[in-house]
Parts: structure tokens; sequence; C-alpha cells
């Protein structure tokens, strides 16, 4: 099974090289690296051609956001699987895609892991439970983003929605595992960490409205008015 993994980046050249290290130290023979730069001035571009063997396709030009980013890298993917890594994040070891291979063969339409932040060092999603609910989605975000295996299939359907700027990934999750009714599964593993302070991390306020709009936008008023009870 190949796994594409997608790194978007911007102007984040250490956070970069921590990335493309995690994934270019894998011991899975079967991965295809893409990286996505929005035309970074900081030396990014360096990170990236000092491994350029190892990377399958990258581009450095302007982009429309981050879900602009992702939607080109998808683009770009021939993996039966997705996974976004964005610069600052980093696998959890040099084997974790070896060891959930056997994971990937299942076919589960979004397969996910579990998360640890840091420099917090806390593991989240532990509390997730399947099958995911529409209150799920109203409480959180239930599955995380760079921990997630997404078939490539999906994205024939859909893309990310790029009028976002935070909570696109959630809208994807939230339209394919509820409205759809797309498979998912749970690994009890670390798949990576993530450096909790990103946009989303920084902006919850922000984060909570925009999910507030795309519920609004989505669910009857009779079920949007539920969205309160549980928040």
């Amino acid at each position: 099974m190949k796994v594409s993994i997608v790194t978007i980046n911007y102007n984040h050249k250490e956070g970069l090289r921590k990335t493309v290290e995690s994934v270019v130290g894998q011991t899975y023979r079967y991965i295809e690296y893409i990286v996505i730069d929005g035309g970074s001035t900081d030396g990014s571009t360096d990170v990236i051609r000092l491994y350029e063997k190892a990377i399958s396709y990258w581009i450095s030009e302007p982009d429309k956001g981050i879900y602009n980013a992702m939607n080109k890298g998808v683009a770009k993917a021939t993996g039966g699987y997705v996974l976004f890594l964005n610069s600052g994040d980093y696998l959890a070891s040099p084997t974790i895609i070896d060891e959930v291979r056997n994971e990937l063969s299942s076919n589960e339409d979004v397969i996910f892991g579990l998360l640890k932040t840091y420099p917090s060092n806390r593991i989240g999603y532990t509390d997730v439970h399947l099958p995911l609910t529409m209150h799920d989605f109203f409480k959180c975000s239930p599955v995380p983003h760079p921990a997630s295996f997404i078939k490539k299939d999906l994205f024939q359907e859909m893309k990310y929605d790029e009028t976002l700027k935070i909570v696109s990934d959630w809208k994807f999750f939230l339209q394919a595992i509820v409205f759809k009714g797309c498979s998912c599964k749970k690994i009890e593993k670390v798949i990576t960490i993530f450096e909790d302070e990103g946009l989303s991390s920084s902006n919850i306020n922000f984060c909570n409205d925009e999910r507030i709009a795309v519920l609004k936008k989505l669910l009857p008023t009779a079920i949007f008015a539920d969205y309160f009870k549980f928040t």
C-alpha cells in the first residue's frame, strides 16, 4: 500500500526540517512524499532541496491559504491513503508507518490514531469512541487531522473548503463520516507529534465561530439548535 504524505509550509524553516526528516527517515518503503510551500522567503526551499531526492514532488509558490495548499497536495497524491503532516509536526517514530501498515489494509475510509502535542506533551483523542455521531462533532474535532490516513478516493467527491481558515478539515470529516456514512477506524497508537502553537491552537474563539457558521449552513434549524445544548 502506497501512502502519500503531504506537508504544507510557509516560512517555517526549522519546523519544516523536523517534519521532512521524520518522513524521509521512515523504514516503510512505499511513501510518496509531497511538499507544498507557499513561496517562503526564510530559506525553507533550501531544506526542501537538501532532501529533494527523497521527495516525490514539491513546489514553492504563493497560495490562497492552508486548505488551498492541501488541495494542491491532494491533486498530486497517488497513494491509497493520504496523511497530512504540516511543517512543525513530525511522525512519532521512524517505524510508525511500518507499525500501522496492516491497519491500512483494512480498506476503511478514514483510519486515525492518537496525537501527542508538544511542548505540552499531552496525548489526545484517547477518549474518542466509535461510531462517531453528530454530537461528537458538536463538541470538538473528534478526528485528529495530522494523525489520520484518509482514503484518496474520498477526495474525488470532496475537497477542503478553501473559504474557511481553520476548520475545513473538521468540516471534511463531518461530511464524510456523518453525512456520507464513510467508514472509520481508530488505532490506539500515537501517530504524530503535533506542534500545538499553530493557527488553530492559538485562535480558539475564531475556530468556534467558523464551526458554528458551518453547522448553521449545513444543518436544518431544529438540529442546529441542538449545538448549543452540547457545547
